[in-house]
């Protein structure tokens, strides 16, 4: 990796602060790398919370029962995951505010 020893010095307001650091955390980045990879022309993805990787696992296992054959409990399984995924990843979450 090259030595960074270079400053570009950039003023924003406290808001505009709050919201580069914002979504530079969701793509699990500091802000110099975000502001970095936008300024190059890069768009940072968010990173994809942890239930989706549990997700894509279940997946794989269930497409590799698929090659000893079909049956009514593979179908079920099946979307029975597709119903957990809708719940936990599509569906909106209500938080409690502290007041």
């Amino acid at each position: 990796m090259k030595e960074r020893a270079n400053s570009i010095y950039v003023r924003v307001t406290e808001k505009e602060k709050i919201r580069i650091k914002n979504k530079a955390d969701k793509c699990g980045l500091t802000i110099s790398e975000y502001l970095r990879k936008r300024a190059l022309g890069y768009s940072p993805k968010a990173l994809l919370p942890e239930s989706f990787y549990e997700f894509s696992g279940k997946l794989s296992d269930l497409y590799e029962q698929i090659d000893k054959g079909y049956s009514t409990e593979l179908e079920e399984r099946i979307l029975s995951l597709i119903d957990e995924i809708q719940l936990k990843l599509l569906t909106p979450e209500r938080k409690e505010i502290d007041e």
